[in-house]
C-alpha cells in the first residue's frame, strides 16, 4: 500500500472515529431510558446491554450517513450563494417555505388517498399496496414540477416584506439562521397542531417504544456539536459500550430468565432479542416428558374436542335466550351443561387465548405483542403439550396464521402434533372432520383432543357497512353466529356413528363478546361490561351431567378442567378445575364462585380496566374509579350502584386487588 493510500485510509479511520463517542453515547442513553421502567438494577442494565447491541452500530451509521450526506451538500456554502448583499436569504426562505408546504401537501395526499383506498377496497393489502405508491409518486411529481416556481414566488413575497422592515433602518429579517429558527418553529407548531386533532381520533395509541430512540438521536446530535470536547471521554465510553456488550451475552448464557423479561416487556430491544435469538427453538429442546400430567388413577381418557368461536357474546346465543338460529349449539346445551356466568379473562384474542389455554390469569400471562397476536413466554406451556405427554394425539385447525401459523411464533401452537390453518370457517370444519373420521379408522389410536378456533363472529360487519342502527347492528350478528353454528354442525357429524359411550367431550366457547352499540361502543377491546367478557361456556359427553350451572366462572378455568376430564390430575395454575361442576361431584354455590378480567396495556390497549365477579355481584375498575352492578337483577350493567352498596364495594375492591397484585412470575 503506497503511502497515499495509507495516509487516506488514516484520514478515513480518523472521520469515521469522530462519530463513535457520539454513537455510544447516544446508544447508552437509548438503553437506559427505554430499560428504566424494568425496576430491578440487574434487568435495567440487561435491557439496556441488549438494545447497545442493537444501536451502537445504528447510530453509529446514521452518524457517518448524516455527515457524509452534510458535507456533499456544504449547507454553510450552499446559505452564502443565497445570501444577498445587504445578508437577506429570501432564496432561502423562498426553498425552505416550499418544502414546508410541499410536506403538508404530501402527507395530506396520502392521508386522503390511504382513506379513500380504505373505503373502496376494504383496505385488501395489494390493492393499497399497489394504488397507495401511485397516488405518492403522483403528487411527488407535482410538486416537483411546482417547487421552482413556487419557491420564487415565496421568495418575492419574502424579499418585498424584508424591505419595507429593512425601509425603518432594522436589520434583515432574513437572515440564514433567523430563517432556519422560525422555519424549526412553524414545523414545530404544526406538528402539535396535528397531532392535537390527529391524537383523539387514534384512540389509544402507545408512543414509548419512540422515548429511548428519540433519546438516543438527541444525544448523539448533541455531542456531534460538541465532539472537540469529547476526547478525553471517547476511551471511556468505548469501555462502557463494550461493558454493555458483555452484559448482554451474559445474561444470555447465564440468566434466561432476565433475558425473557427483557424480551417480554422492552419494546426495541425485545425485537433484537427476538430477530438474534430463537426462543422458540430452545424451547424445543426441552423434553415432552417434562408436561407429562399425573394419571387420576381409574379415570378414562376420553376423545377432547375444544371449539373457541371468535367474538362471541353469550347473551345473542340459544343458551342463554339469545335469538341467534343456533341449533348445533343450542343442541349439545340440551344434552350437556351450560354454564350460565362464564366470563373471558379480557377482551382481546390476544389476551385471552393465552390465558385460557395456560390457565394463567392475563396480567401475568408473559409475552410481547407482534402483529395483533401475543407472543407468549416460551416457558409458558399449553394444555395441547400437558395432553400430548399424556399419550394424546393433539391437532389444531385454526383460522388464522397470525397466531397459529409457523410464521408468527406466537407459541399457541406448542403441542399440536397435527395443525392446519384455513381462514373460511366452512373449509375449516369440514377439514376438521375429515381429519377426525380418519382417525377413528386407524386400530388402536390414541385417545383425541382436537381445538378448532372459528373466526366469522369477528369480521361480522365483513362485505357490509358498519350498521348503525341498534337493530339491524343485532341481525347482522346474530347472522354470523348462524354461520359459525353450521361450522359447529359440521364437525359434530363426525360423530354421528359413534355409540354413546365412544362420543367425545365438546366443549364450545369464546374468546370475547362484541359491544353491539351497547355502553357506546361498536365492537370490542374497550370496556369489561358483560357485553365484551360474558360468553358461552358448554360442556357435553359421557359423563358430563345435564344442567345451568349458576356458579361465575371464568375461562382462566378451561385448561386445568380440559386436563381434569381427560383423566389427569389439574396443574397448578391461577384456574381451578370445574370438573367436579360437571361432573356433580360438587354442587354449585350461586355466591361462590369468582371471575375475574383485565385489559392489559400495550401498544393498542390503554388497559387500567380490570374486573371482578363475585357471586351474584361485579365490580369494574376504570383507571381508579369503581362502579358496582347487581348482575342478578341488571345483568345489562345499566345501573351503577357502588354509591348504595359501599360495603360490597369494599369486599370486592380488596379481591380485586388481590388478583392484581399478582404480578408476580408465573414460573417456578
Amino acid at each position: 500500500m503506497t503511502s497515499r493510500r495509507r495516509a487516506r485510509v488514516r484520514a478515513l479511520a480518523r472521520w469515521c472515529a469522530v462519530s463513535w463517542p457520539a454513537a455510544c453515547a447516544g446508544a447508552l442513553s437509548a438503553g437506559l431510558v427505554e430499560s428504566v421502567a424494568m425496576g430491578a438494577p440487574f434487568e435495567i442494565a440487561a435491557g439496556a446491554a441488549f438494545l447497545v447491541m442493537f444501536a451502537l452500530p445504528v447510530s453509529w451509521a446514521l452518524s457517518l450517513v448524516t455527515r457524509a450526506v452534510w458535507a456533499a451538500w456544504q449547507p454553510s456554502e450552499l446559505a452564502n450563494e443565497l445570501v444577498d448583499p445587504e445578508r437577506g436569504a429570501p432564496a432561502l426562505a423562498g426553498w425552505l417555505g416550499f418544502a414546508y408546504l410541499a410536506a403538508l401537501v404530501l402527507g395530506a395526499a396520502v392521508f386522503g388517498s390511504t382513506h379513500l383506498l380504505a373505503a373502496r377496497t376494504e383496505f385488501r393489502p395489494m390493492v393499497v399496496g399497489f394504488a397507495l405508491p401511485v397516488f405518492s409518486v403522483g403528487a411527488a411529481l407535482v410538486l416537483l414540477a411546482c417547487s421552482r416556481p413556487v419557491a420564487s414566488g415565496l421568495a418575492c413575497v419574502a424579499e418585498a416584506i424584508d424591505r419595507r422592515w429593512r425601509a425603518r433602518g432594522r436589520a434583515t429579517l432574513l437572515a440564514p439562521r433567523r430563517v432556519v429558527v422560525a422555519l424549526g418553529a412553524v414545523v414545530l407548531a404544526t406538528l402539535l397542531v396535528a397531532w392535537s386533532w390527529v391524537h383523539p381520533r387514534l384512540g389509544h395509541l402507545d408512543i414509548s417504544p419512540v422515548y429511548g430512540p428519540a433519546a438516543g438521536l438527541a444525544i448523539t446530535l448533541a455531542l456531534h456539536l460538541i465532539r472537540r470536547e469529547l476526547r478525553w471521554v471517547r476511551r471511556g465510553l468505548t469501555v462502557v459500550a463494550a461493558l454493555a456488550l458483555g452484559l448482554a451475552l451474559y445474561t444470555w448464557r447465564a440468566r434466561p430468565d432476565v433475558m425473557l423479561a427483557v424480551w417480554g416487556e422492552l419494546p426495541v430491544a425485545g425485537v433484537l432479542i427476538d430477530q438474534v435469538f430463537d426462543l422458540h427453538a430452545l424451547r424445543d429442546q426441552i423434553s415432552p416428558d417434562a408436561f407429562r400430567p399425573a394419571e387420576r388413577a381409574g379415570a378414562p381418557h376420553p376423545d377432547l374436542v375444544l371449539i373457541t368461536i371468535d367474538t362471541v357474546r353469550a347473551d345473542r346465543t340459544p343458551p342463554y335466550g339469545g335469538p341467534a338460529e343456533m341449533p348445533a349449539l343450542a343442541g349439545l346445551a340440551a344434552r350437556g351443561a351450560v354454564f350460565e356466568w362464564a366470563f373471558s379473562p379480557s377482551n382481546v384474542t390476544r389476551r385471552s387465548i393465552p390465558s385460557m389455554m395456560t390457565g394463567v390469569q392475563p396480567n401475568r400471562v408473559r409475552g410481547r405483542v407482534v402483529g395483533w397476536a401475543l407472543r407468549i413466554d416460551p416457558r409458558h406451556v399449553m394444555i395441547a403439550e400437558r395432553l400430548r405427554a399424556g399419550g394424546y394425539q393433539t391437532a389444531g385447525f385454526m383460522c388464522c396464521g397470525s397466531f397459529w401459523g409457523d410464521e408468527a411464533r406466537t407459541g399457541l401452537s406448542r403441542g399440536l402434533a397435527h395443525l392446519e390453518i384455513e381462514r373460511d370457517g366452512h373449509q375449516l370444519a369440514a377439514r376438521a372432520r375429515a381429519w377426525i373420521e380418519r382417525q377413528d379408522r386407524e386400530p388402536g389410536r390414541k385417545p383425541l383432543f382436537v381445538w378448532i378456533h372459528i373466526l366469522e363472529p369477528h369480521n361480522w360487519t365483513s362485505g357490509s357497512p358498519d350498521p348503525a342502527g341498534h337493530d339491524s347492528r343485532r341481525r347482522l350478528y346474530d347472522r354470523s353466529l348462524a354461520e359459525a353454528d353450521k361450522m359447529l354442525a359440521e364437525v359434530f357429524r363426525a360423530f354421528d356413528k359413534r355409540a354413546p359411550g365412544a362420543a367425545p367431550v365438546v366443549v364450545v366457547s369464546a374468546d370475547h363478546g362484541e359491544a353491539l352499540g351497547d355502553h357506546g361502543q361498536p365492537h370490542h377491546s374497550t370496556d369489561l361490561y358483560n357485553s365484551q367478557i360474558r360468553v358461552p361456556f358448554v360442556v357435553a359427553g359421557p359423563g358430563i351431567r345435564q344442567a345451568r350451572i349458576a356458579e361465575p366462572v371464568s375461562l382462566t378455568d378451561l385448561s386445568p378442567t380440559l386436563l381434569e376430564l381427560a383423566g389427569f390430575v389439574p396443574h397448578s395454575a391461577d384456574g381451578r378445575s370445574l370438573a367436579p361442576l360437571l361432573t356433580g361431584a360438587r354442587t354449585p354455590d350461586r355466591d361462590g364462585g369468582l371471575a375475574y378480567a383485565a385489559m392489559i396495556k400495550d401498544r393498542s390497549n390503554p388497559g387500567g380496566v380490570t374486573a371482578i365477579v363475585a357471586g351474584a355481584w361485579k365490580l369494574i375498575s376504570v383507571r381508579g374509579r369503581y362502579e358496582l352492578y347487581h348482575l342478578a337483577v341488571d345483568p345489562d350493567e345499566k345501573t351503577d350502584v357502588a354509591a348504595q352498596h359501599p360495603d360490597k364495594v369494599a369486599e370486592l375492591r380488596a379481591l380485586l386487588e388481590a388478583r392484581g397484585q399478582l404480578q408476580t412470575s408465573p414460573f417456578p
